[in-house]
């Protein structure tokens, strides 16, 4: 009441002769919101929640909820908020979900939450079973949208943000990342999942699109220095040889691009490659070009074939010898 009887005093003055030597402020939307006893960002953002854990709601009218809680995330001061009101930790229990609706949607609340949010990041990273749960979802969920979702998550979650990365190192995001790259699928040991119906299994095999985001979210994380543990990770998982495979089998030049960067960051790391290891990559490069890889006219791989010189070039360096 006092911020808009501030407004009203400064908005009534007499401006002159000249209505425009004035320009009238709008009043602040919350304080009109409150006057008129509408709900604030904070009272929606918990009546979200508490629709969303209501065993009596519907699967619409929970989806409803998640959607309207998803888009106040997007707002920076509200993504904030989720710490304060308490809402991290049933929104990260989402994430076990028996639904794959509200798993993928979970998913999709943390990953605009924490997008480009060093706070946020920071509060989701305080629960130990948050990056764990994602790399689950990304790599064993039924759904595929709930997959796609978890690793928009988890790229949103970590990049750029060294307690993420090591979160994500520690709960094995490396080997996760390179078994859907490696398209292994569905660990048919695993107690939780091996009484899913054959007609759901081929749900686990890596769909492509999920591929593609684990190469994007590789080239991101090796995007950012320090590199010398991430790029020994990688060769003692036997990274490289997977990377090559991918010349062969990926049909997105985009991605394809990412993973000749990929390589070039690792022929140019500080750890070195063996000859071995240089002569491998270069009889894979070889291999993709006699298959007609770079077989398209330059606006459409311009980019790549300057990454693949690149790549070329440090492997016949002397400095990587």
């Amino acid at each position: 009441m006092e911020k808009l009887l501030k407004w009203s005093i400064e908005n009534s003055q007499d401006v002159g002769t000249d209505p425009g030597s004035h320009q009238q402020k709008p009043p602040n939307p919350e304080v009109l919101a409150q006057l008129f006893g509408q709900p604030d960002d904070a009272q929606l953002m918990r009546e979200a929640m508490n629709t969303i854990l209501d065993p009596n709601a519907d699967v619409d009218t929970k989806e409803t909820a998640f959607d309207n809680l998803e888009m106040l995330v997007e707002n920076l001061d509200n993504a904030n908020n989720l710490e304060s009101l308490d809402l991290w930790a049933p929104l990260i229990e989402q994430l076990v979900d028996p639904s794959p609706v509200f798993r993928k949607m979970a998913c999709w609340v943390i990953g605009t939450a924490v997008q480009n949010n060093p706070k946020s990041q920071a509060a989701l990273l305080m629960y130990p079973n948050a990056i764990p749960r994602l790399l689950h979802i990304a790599f064993k969920d039924t759904s595929k949208e709930a997959r796609l979702k978890a690793m928009y998550s988890l790229s949103s979650a970590i990049r750029n943000h060294p307690t993420g990365y090591e979160s994500f190192k520690n709960a094995e995001g490396w080997q996760t990342l390179l078994s859907i790259i490696r398209q292994e699928g569905l660990d048919k040991s695993d107690e939780e999942t091996k009484n899913i119906p054959g007609s759901e299994r081929h749900l686990y095999d890596s769909d492509e699109d999920i591929r593609r985001r684990s190469i994007f979210l590789l080239a991101g994380i090796l995007s950012t220095e320090p590199l010398k543990d991430k790029i020994e990770i990688l060769r003692s998982l036997s990274a490289v040889p997977s990377l090559l495979e991918l010349l062969h089998v990926e049909g997105s030049y985009s991605a394809i691009e990412k993973v000749v960067q990929i390589l070039l960051v690792i022929a140019k790391s500080q750890a070195g490659l063996t000859e071995e290891e240089k002569e491998g990559i270069r009889k894979g490069l070889r291999r993709a070009k006699d298959d007609g890889l770079l077989d398209l006219d330059e606006t459409q791989n311009e980019e790549l074939t300057a990454e693949w010189r690149l790549l070329e070039q440090e492997l016949n360096s002397e400095n990587n010898l």
